[in-house]
């Protein structure tokens, strides 16, 4: 027995000795960080028109860029290709709620032309056929609507849907 509390004596002068740094960590004071002040943020109300014209621009851009990335990705996962295929399909849509009902309607033909290969480009294993046909489509709709609904083609034709 006597030699059970020799080890812990000598046991507890080395704890003691060395110390306890998570402890010393756990029970130093923290420095108080200073609050930083809020941003001020201003809004301005801009014209309609104005908005309605940035809006088509942006949509325009980002489907333009989907459509490229898609035709760019067919030979790869399907998970990509639809991936672009429900971007560019979102872009279009917003595009179309930003015309009127003239140039709405003509971009619906291209939408429906579109949705026709939804099936195909979802499709986990594509065989080279079908990606050459949906290669062919998507890069036909793309140079149509690029021609027929680039900004400065319908900017008389703008309003906002609802």
């Amino acid at each position: 027995m006597n030699k059970f509390w020799r080890y812990a004596a000598i046991i507890l002068l080395c704890a003691s000795i060395a110390g306890c740094a998570g402890m010393q960590r756990k029970f130093a004071r923290k420095k108080k960080q200073e609050e930083k002040p809020l941003p001020i943020v201003t809004t301005y109300d801009y014209a309609k028109e104005q908005r309605v014209d940035e809006l088509y621009k942006k949509r325009f851009l980002f489907w333009k860029s989907w459509q490229g990335e898609l035709i760019d990705r067919m030979g790869d996962g399907y998970k990509k290709r639809t991936e672009c295929y429900y971007e560019l399909m979102q872009n279009l849509l917003e595009m179309q709620k930003y015309l009127n009902d003239q140039k709405y309607n003509e971009l619906g033909v291209f939408i429906t032309e579109i949705k026709s290969v939804d099936p195909a480009v979802k499709k986990i294993d594509l065989r080279g056929s079908e990606q050459y046909r949906i290669t062919h489509v998507l890069e036909k709709t793309k140079r149509l609507i690029d021609k027929r609904f680039s900004y400065t083609k319908v900017k008389d034709f703008l309003e906002l849907r609802k």
